[in-house]
Parts: structure tokens; C-alpha cells; sequence
């Protein structure tokens, strides 16, 4: 999905969790050999489902004692070989997570083994730098769930004899990983996942990091659409979440800097210029306050073009041009003056707004002075939300908006 071309030294693998994720695919998929501890037996990956689905599943504690207490007394009585199985599965869930200490991933598989049968080696368990993202506290809070996820995907992959690469591998789970985001997948092997798995983002994005973002949290892909709507408003035939946020992505890329040219590539939503536009932004009315902001701030210091208005222009990523001599020539014509409210300073501060918005126009065309119109910051912002409005293709009349701002002020 992604077009935007990484730095000329940026590898993926040369981040921990790139690497690992390899690693572990072909030792614990491929070769069914323990990935983090020193075992050397060969794992019976399907007995080892089975067991876990009695113990898990069917023997899951509703208590109200840690994760810790509960795997520890639900598999008390475990075989070695169920035991190895789901210590390297929770390494899985564990493994991308920027916000976990290495000691902390290695910690998990203590509750089993001692600690000279846990493999003690920096490019498995890794610092910060090399996750994929810090997920919040939901993905902690929902860890049974996100671990039969795992189980799920893992009992596809170990029932196919047919997954002999790595890459193979990927593909898969890149398709097992989607389906359980946005689709409704059947359950397997007595895996049902129910809940939102964070971990299913993590898997997407680690299978195919040059396709999918490395956004963990479901809360943060809605406030990045939400936010930045009016960036992709000419493609509303685009209903998958992750190519809307792509192409958000392709279209503002250039438009903002980043001293660490490999964190903008690999966390560009998270870089702070973005990031403050869209963060916390939890509630649909800040959502839709960010987003008319952001679409007045694009107009208003669009780059000037004597051609056709709204144009995408292709640089290194996407920006719409606008005519600055147009808008000039707006402003003098309403004596700098809001044409709603009268607000009038010393020739300043006034904007012009598009009555058809640029960032709406599936196709570029020639602006008339008729298409523009003058108003103050305040009016500007009332225009633009009127036009997010169910009926707000009825403000794109000079004269309706006109009457209703004047109404409003």
C-alpha cells in the first residue's frame, strides 16, 4: 500500500524486532524448536494446542488474581512440551512491545523454567529502540484474549504442512491477521477471539511492515481518520481503514520534518508535529474541531500555483496548490472585510474561504472569484463546520452560508 520510499540506509532487520520475528518463525514455526529457551526436543505443536485449549480455554479463571497467578495454577500439571509452546507464544504477544523491558518479556518464561534454561541473548529480548510501538494499557488488560489470537494464527500455520519459508509464513499471517481485525473468522482449534487484539496490528504490520503502519491501538487508527479526513475526502470509495491511513500518510508526508529521517519512515503518525494534531482527540466533536483546523491551516498556507485549484501535485509526497493572487484579489474586492460578521483590522487577518472546499474536489478546475469569499478566522471555522454537516452541501450557496453565519454570529 505504501508508496513513500524509505531512507537510502534504512533495512527493516536492522531493528530488533524485524529480525526477531524471523527468527522466531523459522525456529518455532518451521523447525517447531523452542525459540527462547534452551530446549532442544522437537515440539509437538499439535498436542500442545490441544492441552492448551483444555487448560486456557475450557479451564479459563475467572479470578481476580494476576495473569501470572492464573497461567501458573492453570498449568501446574502441564507437559514440558504445552508449557514451552505457550512460553514462546506469550514471547510472541510480548516481543513488539516498545514500552516492555527486555527483562521483563524474558521474565514470562520463569514461571516455568529456570533461569539457565532460558536463553539469555540481547536479539530476542531487545531495548526500546527496536519494538514496534508502546501499546496502552488495554493490551495488557486484555492478554487472554490477545494470546488465544496468538493460538488461533498458530494452529492455522502448525496444521500446514505446506508453510516450508518464511515468507510464506508471513503471507499468512498477514491474511489470518487482517481477517481477525476487520473480518469475522471462524474459530479454530476452540480459539475464539472476540475482543479487539491489538496484537493481530502488531502481526499485520511485522508481516508486512512496508503495507501496514505500526499503529497497535484501534482508538489511534480511528482518531488518525477522523482527524485527517478531509486529506482523503476525494476517495470515498476507500472503506479499509489501512489504505485510508496510507494514503493520509502519502499525501502529508513531505509536508513535515523530522531530524531522525528513519523514526519519520517507521513512526511517522508519532513524529510530534503529527502526532499534536490527532493525539488524544478522543471524542467525535474534538475530532471534527482538529480536522477543520488542520483543513483551514492546509488552505490557508497552500503553496501557490496559477493553475487549476486543488491539483495534487507529486513531490515526494502529496500537497494540494493553491492561487495566492486569486485570494488577493478576493480580499480587496470585500475591502478585507468578513463578509458574515463585518470583522474588519487594518487590511489583516481576514481569510478567503473556497465555498467548494479544495480538499473536496475529486478534480482540479480553474477558481473563480465567484468561489471565494472572504471571512474572518471565527466565520472561516463556522463555514467549514457547517459543510461537515448532514445537509452541508447546502453551504456551498454563497447565499445560504452567508444567511446561516450571520444567524450564527
Amino acid at each position: 500500500m505504501k508508496s513513500i520510499q524509505p531512507p537510502a540506509d534504512f533495512f527493516w532487520d536492522s531493528y530488533g524486532a524485524y529480525s526477531a520475528f524471523d527468527s522466531f518463525l523459522q525456529s518455532f514455526v518451521i523447525e517447531r524448536k523452542s525459540f527462547i529457551t534452551k530446549h532442544t526436543q522437537t515440539i509437538n505443536a499439535l498436542d500442545a494446542l490441544s492441552e492448551i485449549n483444555s487448560l486456557f480455554v475450557d479451564g479459563f479463571d475467572e479470578g481476580k488474581t494476576t495473569f501470572d497467578e492464573k497461567a501458573t495454577r492453570q498449568f501446574i500439571n502441564a507437559s514440558e512440551n504445552a508449557k514451552i509452546f505457550f512460553a514462546n507464544a506469550e514471547y510472541l504477544w510480548a516481543m513488539p512491545s516498545s514500552s516492555m523491558k527486555p527483562t521483563t518479556k524474558r521474565e514470562y518464561a520463569s514461571r516455568w523454567f529456570d533461569d539457565d534454561q532460558i536463553k539469555d541473548d540481547s536479539s530476542i529480548y531487545f531495548t526500546k529502540r527496536d519494538g514496534i510501538a508502546s501499546p496502552g494499557q488495554y493490551y495488557q488488560t486484555n492478554k487472554y484474549h490477545e494470546l488465544l489470537a496468538i493460538f488461533r494464527i498458530l494452529s492455522h500455520l502448525v496444521s500446514d504442512e505446506k508453510s516450508s519459508t518464511v515468507e510464506s509464513i508471513k503471507s499468512k499471517i498477514e491474511a489470518l491477521s487482517y481477517e481477525g481485525l476487520y473480518g469475522k473468522p471462524a474459530p479454530h482449534g476452540g480459539f475464539n477471539v472476540r475482543n479487539y487484539c491489538g496484537v493481530h496490528a502488531a502481526l499485520l504490520h511485522l508481516s508486512a511492515p512496508d503495507k501496514y503502519e505500526s499503529i497497535i491501538s484501534k482508538g489511534n487508527k480511528e482518531q488518525i481518520i477522523k482527524v485527517f479526513k478531509h486529506i482523503i475526502a476525494d476517495r470515498s470509495d476507500l472503506t479499509c481503514k489501512e489504505k485510508k491511513i496510507n494514503l493520509i500518510r502519502d499525501r502529508i508526508y513531505d509536508e513535515y520534518g523530522e531530524t531522525d529521517s528513519h523514526f519519520k519512515f517507521r513512526w511517522f503518525f508519532y513524529c510530534d508535529e503529527v502526532k499534536r494534531r490527532w493525539i488524544s482527540k478522543t471524542k467525535a466533536r474534538h475530532q471534527n474541531d482538529a480536522s477543520i483546523d488542520d483543513e483551514i491551516h492546509r488552505e490557508e498556507y497552500a503553496p501557490d500555483i496559477e493553475d487549476d485549484e486543488g491539483k495534487l501535485i507529486q513531490t515526494d509526497g502529496y500537497r494540494v496548490y493553491r492561487s495566492s493572487k486569486l485570494v488577493e484579489e478576493r480580499k480587496v474586492l470585500d475591502g478585507h472585510t468578513c463578509k458574515a460578521c463585518d470583522f474588519h483590522f487594518k487590511n489583516k487577518i481576514v481569510h478567503v474561504h473556497h465555498i467548494d472546499p479544495l480538499s473536496e474536489r475529486k478534480t482540479p478546475r480553474k477558481t473563480t472569484l465567484d468561489d471565494l469569499i472572504t471571512l474572518c478566522p471565527n466565520c472561516h471555522y463556522l463555514a467549514h463546520y457547517l459543510l461537515r454537516l448532514r445537509k452541508g452541501d447546502d453551504y456551498k450557496d454563497r447565499e445560504v452560508l452567508l444567511t446561516k453565519l450571520r444567524e450564527i454570529t
